[in-house]
């Protein structure tokens, strides 16, 4: 078993939380920081256009 490195408490597998204090790993903030990290990179202007282009691709198939 893990050992839960806030209060020493020993708690399930990582990277689950401890029962005992509720540290652990904390989705609201990796979600934060991938989608600030796809901002600032520019990932959303790619899906956005790939997104636009297979729509373009099925409307000239259905034409």
């Amino acid at each position: 078993m893990a050992v839960c490195k806030r209060c020493g408490e020993r708690k399930r597998r990582r990277p689950r939380s401890c029962s005992r204090c509720d540290s652990g790993w904390d989705r609201a903030d990796t979600t934060a920081d991938v989608a600030d990290l796809a901002v600032n990179t520019g990932v959303l202007g790619w899906v956005g256009r790939g997104i636009a282009g297979v729509a373009r691709l099925v409307v000239r198939a259905l034409d």
